[in-house]
């Protein structure tokens, strides 16, 4: 199996060698059960806090709206934010099966039940595992779009997270997919049940003027005034946050 797993691991790597920023860092394998999950990181200070940055729901909906067969992302703009990140403990990791559709991937996984308890579970499961590789028992989770609502459900169960970043981030999902007029994730989570939890833990957030995706507005109404929020001028979801990069990075 684990033979298995580093051959998934380098036909990756060497497939995505032109387009994947994270050059820097180590590629790993994560066993999260149920999930396999796809993760990088670069530890040169153990004992300081590791930096986690969680990906969004990536290519989740095809164009006509269906479920894809993929949800890899197919850019990667939440990489290179990751690997511009000049801390000496930085890890990207992926969602379930994201880049690898190892374990027990189904594709309610990335539909209706991306934030689903299970789904929670793994991930924090991963965070841990990076926090024991960095030798910390301290973790930032920076969470892009979707990324955002899996950090922040890990944060109000994981004494261990001390902040969360989020940008262009989904924090309220019946609220977003009421604005979409979508359905209800209904095996999902919601970080809107533990709001008052969520907003005792250090944060800040960043979102998109233009953002279409994630309106700030959802953002501003879940947060009021009880952390801070950057809306960042002309930025979309994925584009034009170039301009608070270096004060994310200070975060």
């Amino acid at each position: 199996m684990k033979k298995l797993f580093a051959f998934l691991g380098l036909f990756f790597l060497t497939a995505c060698a032109t387009q994947n920023p994270l050059t820097d860092f180590r590629f790993q394998t994560q066993p999260a059960p149920p999930y396999i999950l796809a993760s990088w990181y670069r530890i040169n200070a153990p004992g300081e806090p590791v930096r986690i940055y969680i990906e969004g729901d990536g290519a989740a909906f095809n164009a006509d709206g269906t479920p894809s067969d993929n949800p890899t992302p197919q850019e990667a703009f939440w990489r290179k934010v990751a690997a511009d990140d000049p801390h000496a403990n930085t890890a990207y990791l992926g969602r379930p099966c994201q880049y690898m559709q190892a374990g027990a991937c189904s594709q309610v996984d990335w539909t209706t039940g991306r934030f689903s308890p299970q789904i929670v579970r793994s991930m924090n499961s991963a965070v841990t595992a990076l926090m024991k590789k960095a030798q910390t028992d301290q973790a930032v989770l920076i969470g892009y779009s979707g990324g955002a609502q899996i950090a922040g459900l890990i944060a109000v169960h994981d004494p261990h997270v001390v902040k969360v970043i989020t940008v262009a981030g989904v924090l309220d999902t019946d609220a977003w997919t009421a604005y979409h007029h979508d359905t209800p994730l209904k095996e999902s989570l919601n970080l809107k049940d533990y709001q008052i939890e969520f907003l005792k833990i250090p944060q800040i957030h960043y979102v998109g003027e233009k953002d279409t995706v994630v309106p700030p507005a959802l953002t501003k109404a879940f947060v009021q005034e009880a952390a801070p929020i950057v809306t960042v001028r002309k930025a979309t979801h994925n584009d034009g946050f170039e301009s608070i990069l270096n004060e994310l990075y200070q975060q």
